[in-house]
């Protein structure tokens, strides 16, 4: 059985689960996970095959389905199951056209916006079932307008080009996916004065660089016709319902208020594919841009503009209030069923979603390397040369955000891989999983075993695995290159290496706190007294967490609540250490007076005072 805690499943289909209920002792718990027997994969496979057999967008029927068979896998193994559901504020397209006007003599184009089906595609049956290409709460309207590229339409690359000399306002722009989150590419592009977006995937970055490179379903890269598809809300969760729950009878927003609220678009915007975006870029002229904006070795010469090809764009989105279920199933730990492990995966995918998101989130602990089963996932990756450090979980665009940065919960987000180049397109489905993503399904196997043993490693240990001296050291660090940055700018940083020189201090007195209970534990200890003490640690634990959050939240982000990590302003996707700190800096840089900088100083005693309250708490003093 389970040993403290209550584990929670939200919305997961994997074969894992079911090992959980087993009255078997610790170790073989833990041996489930790494013994041989998880090389069969072939209920995650058929898992995968049914989640992903038709597009299941949330709000969609399929999607219902899709829950419904999760709820009957988990109750087929006696989880304690049941379906949540919730009233949500959802966009769908209704309306799209493009156009574009060349010179003459050359004819006018007009795309048909559409994502072709290939020769054999097993799917095609229900090809019609795919959402219309579109941005998720885009603004409607019609536009024309001469065209500019602004590739990746980042800040930095609207510097550059206002230092080229090109205004792009009144334009539409032409941008590429990739480096940065595609609401904040149109948000970008409407600050710096356009009045539509047009966001292309760039042969270069996701069709394999062009030449002689086959694509699916000859090999993994995104055909010239697909389209990454997504949302350009620049916030979390409905928006009509900030911060509150949405059932059927509760608060909403206007459109009116949403649209005053600053996070969603104010310029119509479309996703296109790399064909369709080429085509646009050959009717741009004006200055040649630069040698890293440029594309794949057979593409046209990139050319900022604006024009003098002028593009017709118009979108109408139809907003509903659809139905979206969360499938909850919960198993009771045996000591202390008060206290929860959260595992969880969104259900709902852009179009048939084989990797995002039903392939799982992934993990990493004693589970064999399914590139090399001669040693370890561990060793492999410790020991290579160029593994990576684990990383911030700072952006706000994945599911861990609403635990981490508007609550305050310890989080993890582990997988294997990265980017892959049919994301969010019609060609994520079971068949490029099959054949590229993880033809054997070796890494799913694996990554269910490792998420398996994380929450029973959480759920077991008698405390909390967590580390605050190695977090006070990071702390130490992210300062230290703070100082660095604003050397010059009469900040002084003094309260913050304060305050985490108490944490430090905390943080050890935790640890030699728990050396103590361990060494005098004996059997009558543990059943008087002990155990009381271990909870209690266990909860400044917990708790500390939730420190180093504020209620007023981000400056102008107030929803972004956790003042050590947070997502980058001009990219969701990106994490940032003091991410209020690091706001009023890019401010006062921008309008550099003595009350911007002032504003600095503020950000570093907010988040000192928060530091500090995080030791408080991990000292178990009133705070």
């Amino acid at each position: 059985m389970l040993k403290t805690a209550t584990a929670i499943f939200l919305g997961l289909a994997t074969s894992f689960t079911f090992f959980l209920l087993s009255p078997a002792p610790k170790s073989t718990f833990h041996s489930l996970y790494t013994s041989a027997s998880l090389s069969d994969n072939t209920s995650i496979a058929h898992h995968l095959y049914t989640l992903t057999r038709r597009p299941h967008v949330a709000g969609s029927e399929a999607n219902a389905d899709a829950a419904a068979y999760v709820l009957s896998v988990f109750t087929s193994v006696n989880i304690k199951s049941h379906i949540a559901s919730y009233e949500v504020s959802l966009t769908y397209p209704a309306h799209r056209s493009l156009s574009l006007t060349r010179p003459p003599p050359e004819p006018p184009t007009t795309f048909s916006l559409r994502q072709e089906i290939y020769d054999g595609d097993p799917y095609a049956d229900v090809s019609d079932q795919v959402q219309p290409t579109f941005h998720a709460y885009a603004k409607s309207g019609t536009v024309s307008a001469p065209v500019a590229y602004v590739n990746y339409g980042r800040v930095e690359d609207y510097v550059t080009l206002k230092e080229m000399g090109v205004n792009v306002s009144g334009t539409v722009v032409l941008a590429k996916y990739g480096e940065i989150y595609r609401g904040h590419i149109v948000k970008n592009a409407y600050e710096a004065g356009a009045i539509g977006a047009l966001v292309y995937t760039d042969r270069k970055d996701y069709g394999g660089g062009g030449g002689d490179t086959r694509w699916f379903p000859d090999d993994k890269w995104m055909p010239p016709s697909g389209v990454q598809v997504g949302t350009v809300y620049n916030g979390l969760g409905d928006p009509t319902t900030p911060g509150w729950a949405s059932t059927g009878d509760c608060e909403r927003l206007s459109e009116e208020e949403v649209e005053k609220g600053g996070d969603v678009p104010l310029i119509p915007s479309l996703p296109i594919s790399a064909a369709d975006g080429e085509t646009i870029l050959r009717s741009i002229g004006g200055h040649v841009a630069k040698e890293d904006w440029q594309g794949s070795k057979d593409a046209p010469t990139y050319r900022v503009g604006p024009g003098p090809g002028i593009v017709n764009l118009s979108y109408t989105g139809k907003q509903i209030i659809g139905t979206i279920q969360n499938v909850i199933g919960v198993i009771e730990g045996a000591e202390e069923p008060d206290r929860f492990v959260i595992l969880g995966n969104h259900r709902d995918a852009w179009t048939f979603g084989a990797a995002d998101p039903n392939s799982g989130t992934a993990a990493l602990l004693q589970v064999r390397d399914p590139d090399n089963p001669s040693q370890s996932l561990y060793d492999s990756w410790v020991g290579s040369s160029n593994s990576p450090l684990i990383g911030r979980l700072g952006d706000g665009g994945s599911d861990f955000a609403a635990f981490v940065q508007h609550v305050g919960i310890p989080a993890t987000a582990m997988f294997f891989g990265g980017g892959y180049p049919v994301y969010h397109s019609m060609y994520d489905d079971f068949i490029w999983m099959q054949k590229f993503g993880d033809p054997m399904f070796h890494r799913h196997v694996a990554v269910a075993s490792v998420w398996g043993l994380v929450a029973l490693w959480l759920a077991d240990e008698e405390f909390l695995p967590y580390n605050y001296l190695s977090y006070a050291r990071e702390l130490q660090t992210y300062t230290k290159d703070l100082k660095v940055e604003i050397s010059d700018k009469n900040i002084s940083l003094t309260p913050l290496f304060k305050s985490i020189e108490e944490l430090q201090k905390a943080a050890a007195t935790v640890i030699n706190q728990r050396k103590a209970i361990e060494e005098r534990k004996g059997w009558a200890s543990i059943w008087n007294k002990d155990h009381l003490k271990v909870r209690e640690l266990n909860d400044r634990l917990m708790m500390a967490e939730r420190a180093f959050t504020d209620q007023d939240g981000l400056s102008q982000r107030s929803w972004y609540k956790h003042l050590i990590y947070g997502p980058s302003k001009h990219n969701d996707y990106e994490s940032k250490s003091f991410p209020g700190i690091n706001d009023a800096i890019e401010e006062a840089k921008y309008v550099n007076t003595a009350e911007a900088w002032h504003l600095v100083q503020h950000e570093v005693w907010r988040v000192s005072r928060a530091v500090r309250h995080a030791s408080l708490i991990l000292n178990g003093e009133l705070t």
